[in-house]
């Protein structure tokens, strides 16, 4: 009740002194109902904030959604043999997305360094990270991790206590065999795909306890200076002194790529330049080839302690150009897919400018039988990818990462992808996470997403509740599946 109100009904008060007395006790008594009840509306109001993303999960199609066993399109997470021992804490799990936006609030490099530091006390580690914790409290990246924590750990808040006694679970966790396969159960995970380096090494490492399928990220192969040859030529297993030589490793890399049924390969390329790809000669790239040995690389533009993020010079481009399109015929040649990173970055100080899905375009028309696989659906520039799914068959989209970065835009894009494009052009769920404790949360916000989404199609409409669920299942599972498996 407003004051206005109130001063309407008193309007034909009686004046004597009785009436006055009697009704000004009124007045107050309904002031103090309407401060109660603002008070009781203000938690309302900010429970509801706190819950407009959670499902109806009494509804038929939460439990559905719910229910589905899904296919992980994309983590960086290594085998159960090289996380078994190992001695993780709270903050490792900050990496990749929540130590962004603490530096983004202003942390700076000593005081990130200091909450990194193993063998640090864990109080002083705390108290720097929660000088920044009010201002990135709401970001869905804290959520997010709050939620799985809470799943696994009856985590209730970040508090110095909460916070120390997980760090001493995760070390339990790595403590003896099998923990991987709990967390996938946990997150109803059939099998997922790791992104890693693309050695022979990477190639011959043991993932298949937990039907974990290893995607080499073959842009790592990349001539910088002189110096790059010796790291390729530990990638290929292949001495290389010149192109050739390294064209000869790529040869021996995806023919190994081949008979370990590995069937994606990813391009990192945006984090070091534009996405431009265009046609070159092998003339334009000996040439390029011969100016990068003559030169010295300026690593002052590289993010620090970041080994693969760094800007590529313009006397680089043609020669990473050629052996882009190389790539990519060796993907033709194999029947492989391309992934390929684009739109926002995890690391903050990179390049907005590189992030745009319609730079790919010369290389989608050149490989038409090569399948590309526009990652992140391009955040925040959706309208790009939606257009390239839509124009070309051998283009799709997947939406690993977006889901936990502004959740009411994702749910908005994916009602633009049933109204605009083919379903099965839609591969839903990737965490893009280093460890499986991270996994959880997100998740679960990708299937209150979907719902979401898909149930407010239901009310306008759209779609029928029997079609909704047949996306869900096309989306989280049967489409992932029958693209990156062989």
């Amino acid at each position: 009740m407003t004051l206005k109100m109130i001063k309407m009904k008193t309007t034909n008060y009686p004046r004597n002194k009785y009436c006055f007395a009697k009704h000004f006790v009124a007045i107050f008594a309904m002031l103090i109902l309407c401060s109660t009840t603002g008070y009781s509306a203000t938690k309302a109001e900010s429970k509801n904030q706190t819950n407009k993303y959670v499902a109806n999960k009494k509804t038929v199609l939460w439990k559905y959604i719910d229910g589905l066993t899904v296919i992980d399109t994309h983590e960086h997470i290594s085998s159960e043999a090289e996380l078994l021992g190992m001695q993780i804490s709270f903050f490792d799990l900050f990496v990749p997305y929540i130590v962004d936006n603490l530096e983004s609030a202003g942390i700076t490099h000593d005081e990130m360094a200091l909450m990194k530091n193993g063998q640090a006390a864990f109080k002083d580690r705390w108290t720097v990270f929660n000088k920044y914790y009010p201002a990135i409290k709401s970001s869905t990246y804290v959520l997010t991790l709050q939620a799985s924590l809470a799943e696994q750990y009856q985590f209730k808040n970040y508090g110095l206590d909460e916070c120390q006694r997980v760090s001493g679970l995760l070390k339990q966790d790595y403590a003896t065999k099998g923990f991987m396969q709990r967390f996938m159960d946990k997150s109803k995970i059939e099998s997922m795909l790791t992104f890693r380096g693309p050695s022979s090494e990477e190639v011959r490492r043991h993932y298949g306890d937990n039907k974990i399928m290893l995607v080499p990220t073959v842009n790592h192969i990349c001539v910088k200076d002189a110096g790059s040859l010796e790291e390729i030529s530990k990638l290929t297993e292949t001495p290389i002194k010149n192109l050739d030589d390294i064209l000869t490793g790529i040869d021996k890399l995806f023919k190994e790529y081949a008979a370990a049924g590995i069937k994606n390969i990813k391009f990192g390329s945006a984090y070091n330049r534009e996405l431009n790809y265009k046609y070159r000669t092998k003339e334009e790239a000996e040439t390029s080839f011969a100016k990068i040995m003559a030169t010295p690389f300026d690593y002052s533009g590289a993010i620090p302690n970041k080994y693969y993020v760094f800007h590529l010079e313009d006397y680089h481009i043609p020669l990473d150009d050629y052996m882009a399109a190389y790539m990519m015929a060796q993907a033709a040649k194999y029947k492989m897919n391309a992934i390929f990173h684009v739109g926002i970055f995890a690391w903050n100080f990179n390049s907005v400018k590189n992030n745009h899905a319609s730079s790919l375009e010369w290389l989608i028309k050149t490989y038409p039988s090569v399948n590309v696989v526009i990652l992140h659906a391009g955040y925040p520039y959706f309208d790009e990818a939606i257009l390239l799914a839509k124009y070309y068959p051998n283009v799709y989209i997947n939406m690993t990462w977006d889901h936990i970065i502004e959740r009411n835009v994702t749910i908005e894009v994916m009602k633009r992808y049933i109204e605009m494009l083919p379903t099965s052009k839609i591969h839903l769920y990737g965490g893009d996470y280093l460890f499986p404790q991270q996994i959880y949360g997100s998740m679960l916000f990708t299937k209150e997403n979907l719902y979401i989404a898909l149930n407010d199609l239901i009310k306008k409409g759209t779609i029928t509740e029997e079609h909704a669920r047949q996306i869900a299942y096309d989306w989280l599972y049967a489409n992932p599946k029958a693209f990156y498996y062989r």
